[in-house]
């Protein structure tokens, strides 16, 4: 007779079960977080990504707006080098403009309608922009390019500051349609982010010269010197000096009417010459005039082009590489040696800078004007005797719109000279100059009103 078997390990099964059924539990809610948290983590990177790119958008507008250079006429964002075609990218996009209208001084007149930009190949960190007159930048269509990150940006005019602009700049981790006008973007953009600023002009005359004619020490004037001052807002006056003057036979000036042609003359003018003896550099003196050191003019300042002894061989070739600059967009120079500007030397028929952008120059050189040459802006001598042999001797005669200074001496040799105060060229109703710079407190991640 056989006997049964008994079973054993049922309950052992049981629990095995409830414990593999357990773990799966585990395992399942555990991936599923794993997985929750690597979308997190990838959305965060695409994020940050964004926001990086729509960081970046706004820097590089702020640099390329404080660059003198032209751009080419097609909307490459490419520099001209030597040519005389094209606008900077601040007339391009922020356009100053002189005072008229409802403008009672120069103002900034933004291109709302516009929207360069660039987008970044992630595998050489080189980028590629794009700066259309209007529209928007083409940054690639292609599937390969579609993938590549990029950035927009849109100039806005600030309606209680003509003197400033704001950046509105979207960033995108890809695709083509980064538009940093609208609130939100299209669904095939991974990552999208916005940061606006204001930035304002930071005059590069932050105190208008107050006469035709200005020198730290005395003035000595033969030949024939001609000063006109007929500014309301500077009493008229034609010379200052902080010393002694003493006139040539040839020397006239005419201020406001009525105005007796002495008193438009304002010499042992002891504020001034306690400016000029203020440091023996002459830092002081300049930074009265330009609102900053030499130092910063010459060496940070991005509108600064700085000509050294080894770049011209001759003053006429010294003369010559400014006017070549000048013709490349750049205004504003810093020169080292001595420099003269002909007739011949110079691109635009014997003128030097124009009304709507005036020339500045400075230096620790000897200047020279020859021949009928025509200059609009500002002519700086650093030195106590950089001016002391001004020669205005030759053929023809020289005409300055605008204003010379001399920290020292002013000796005025033989030649004609004419000088003739014109206190729009810098800043008081022409065309806004001087660098862009962010307005503290005006930064934003949002679309959302200041």
């Amino acid at each position: 007779m056989n006997t049964p078997v008994k079973q054993r390990g049922a309950a052992s099964l049981v629990v095995a079960m409830v414990l593999l059924f357990g773990m799966t539990l585990v395992a399942f809610f555990a991936n599923k977080s794993m997985l929750f948290e690597q979308r997190t983590s990838a959305n965060h990177y695409k994020a940050t990504k964004a926001f990086e790119m729509a960081d970046a958008g706004v820097e590089w507008a702020i640099a390329r707006l404080n660059d003198p250079i032209k751009l080419i006429t097609a909307p490459s964002c490419t520099a001209v080098v030597g040519a005389a075609a094209g606008v900077s990218f601040r007339d391009r996009y922020v356009r100053p403009t002189p005072a008229g209208g409802a403008h009672t001084a120069g103002w900034l007149d933004p291109v709302s309608n516009a929207y360069p930009g660039c987008r970044i190949d992630p595998s050489t960190g080189t980028p590629t922009c794009n700066c259309p007159t209007s529209g928007a930048a083409d940054l690639g269509t292609t599937t390969a390019l579609l993938t590549q990150p990029r950035f927009r940006v849109q100039f806005n005019a600030v309606a209680a500051d003509s003197l400033s602009v704001e950046i509105v700049s979207r960033g995108c981790t890809n695709q083509n349609a980064c538009d940093p006008t609208p609130t939100g973007v299209g669904s095939d953009v991974d990552g999208s982010a916005i940061v606006r600023v204001q930035v304002k002009i930071n005059p590069t005359f932050p105190t208008i010269p107050g006469a035709g004619l200005i020198s730290g020490s005395s003035t000595v004037t033969g030949g024939n010197l001609r000063v006109v001052n007929t500014d309301v807002s500077t009493n008229g006056i034609t010379i200052n000096t902080g010393s002694t003057i003493s006139q040539g036979a040839g020397t006239e000036v005419e201020s406001l009417p009525g105005t007796p042609p002495r008193s438009s003359i304002l010499d042992n003018d002891p504020s001034l010459l306690n400016l000029t003896n203020a440091d023996l550099t002459g830092d002081l003196f300049f930074s009265a005039y330009f609102g900053e050191s030499m130092d910063s003019y010459k060496n940070t300042n991005p509108l600064t082009k700085v000509i050294n002894t080894g770049d011209c061989g001759t003053a006429a070739a010294c003369g010559a590489l400014v006017s070549s600059y000048y013709d490349q967009g750049y205004s504003q120079f810093w020169v080292v040696p001595d420099i003269t500007f002909n007739a011949s030397n110079l691109p635009t028929a014997g003128t030097l800078g124009t009304a709507s952008k005036p020339i500045a120059i400075a230096g620790a050189g000897q200047l020279e004007l020859k021949a009928n040459i025509v200059a609009y802006g500002i002519l700086y001598a650093a030195t106590a005797t950089a001016t002391d042999n001004w020669d205005y001797a030759g053929s023809g005669s020289a005409t300055i719109f605008g204003s010379l200074i001399s920290r020292g001496d002013f000796v005025k040799g033989s030649g004609t000279l004419n000088i003739v105060y014109n206190g729009n060229l810098f800043g008081a109703n022409g065309p806004p100059s001087g660098i862009l710079v962010p307005v503290p407190g005006s930064w934003r991640d949002k679309l959302t009103s200041y």
